[in-house]
């Protein structure tokens, strides 16, 4: 298995794929922009020894039900939350009403990098491993699937796990982003030379630990910030 310092295997790997394509963000990415990442993924993975089996998941404990984007574990040796996604996807992004949007590896692989510049998610890319597909159009074979872990966090109580809308507001504020109306949970953030956004802030993305509040899975992504016209 590959190295996995903390975001080393997300940067190479997200490095790699943004030579080899003009898709900047991948958002709303098209089933055959996802398809030709998805390729570079895996040749990547493989020349790196970044690609798992099905080993690498014994002894870990299931987690509930599937997500849209995850599927979920415990690992009790480092107290770790094990995620992978669907075969066939790297995850989804909201669109302006909450419609579900397939992204690119390279989109999930920045989102990740995002989390841990952000917010000090601690995120790691462990590599990828092979699946079947339940998608319309790709139930033949095996298709990749994106492995990472982060921080398992216990909630301060257990029967409400998560924060209210008002403590996810005071915490977004308080860590320098601005609530955008009219959007699916979104916030925004303006750097020096980028602007952040974030979609999907609901409550079941964060956890309420006795420490504080936690975000667990934003969608994050960074665009060029505009410059401000020249005088003349």
């Amino acid at each position: 298995m590959a190295k996995t310092t903390d975001g080393c295997l997300a940067k190479e790997a997200a490095a790699h794929i943004g030579r080899n394509t003009d898709t900047v963000q991948g958002v709303d990415g098209s089933p055959k922009e996802i398809d030709r990442q998805s390729g570079l993924l895996v040749k990547w993975a493989l020349k790196n020894h970044a690609s798992l089996t099905w080993a690498y998941f014994e002894g870990l404990n299931k987690i509930g039900d599937s997500t849209a984007e995850h599927v979920v574990y415990y690992r009790r040796s480092d107290n770790r939350a094990i995620k992978h996604t669907h075969a066939g996807t790297f995850g989804v992004t909201p669109g302006p009403k909450g419609e579900q949007h397939g992204a690119t590896p390279l989109f999930y692989l920045r989102r990740l990098l995002l989390m841990n510049r952000v917010f000090d998610s601690i995120i790691r890319f462990e590599g990828i491993f092979f699946a079947a597909s339940m998608l319309i159009g790709k139930t033949d074979g095996l298709y990749p699937c994106i492995v990472v872990s982060q921080p398992w966090h216990a909630p301060g109580s257990v029967t409400n796990p998560h924060p209210s809308i008002s403590e996810i507001k005071e915490f977004m504020e308080a860590v320098g982003f601005t609530e955008k109306p009219g959007s699916y949970f979104g916030w925004f953030k303006r750097e020096e030379k980028v602007k952040l956004s974030v979609v999907d802030a609901r409550r079941d993305n964060f956890i309420k630990t006795d420490d504080g509040v936690i975000p667990i899975d934003l969608v994050i992504s960074e665009e060029p910030q505009e410059s401000p016209p020249t005088a003349i």
